[in-house]
């Protein structure tokens, strides 16, 4: 009897202890959320000029396939992009969505993913939420031809 009350206080000081450690990860996160860099990223019509903002959406806490997504979104770039990124046309952003409530209503995220988004003359004229990056997230060559082509199709103005 007595090891039974030891054994439900225990349980129930942790079952406490946890809700008081989510609540403050909550409160942080909301007020991290506000950041100025999280600001800008909602806001990609403050961008000016012609150019294609590639935005690697993530959760606060990411398991190894959403990882995969964001290295190979930045592998791709710096292998198929360079030049364009040097030369301002195009932007990468890591942004978590679960901190920029704004972004995630904007594109309706719900999960990691990839957004690419056409800025004309510094307004956002459309944008692909790249969805099938699960999907393609083992197949290096298969991922490069979906979100690169995504790229090269905002690029080029919405032509493929």
């Amino acid at each position: 009897m007595k090891a039974e009350k030891i054994i439900r206080s225990l349980l129930l000081g942790f079952v406490l202890i946890s809700v008081g450690f989510f609540l403050g990860k909550e409160a942080a996160l909301r007020k991290a959320g506000q950041s100025g860099e999280e600001t800008a990223a909602a806001n990609p019509q403050v961008a000016s000029g012609d150019k294609v903002l590639v935005y690697s959406m993530h959760m606060t806490f990411r398991c190894w396939e959403c990882n995969q997504i964001e290295w190979l979104t930045k592998e791709l770039l710096e292998k198929e992009f360079a030049e364009e990124i040097a030369a301002g046309r195009i932007e990468h952003k890591a942004v978590d969505y679960m901190k920029n409530e704004s972004l995630a209503k904007r594109y309706n995220i719900a999960s990691s993913t990839v957004v690419v988004v056409q800025i004309r003359n510094g307004k956002e004229t459309r944008f692909e939420r790249l969805d099938e990056v699960w999907t393609k997230s083992r197949n290096k060559k298969a991922f490069f031809a979906y979100v690169g082509g995504a790229i090269r199709s905002c690029l080029n103005g919405g032509k493929s």
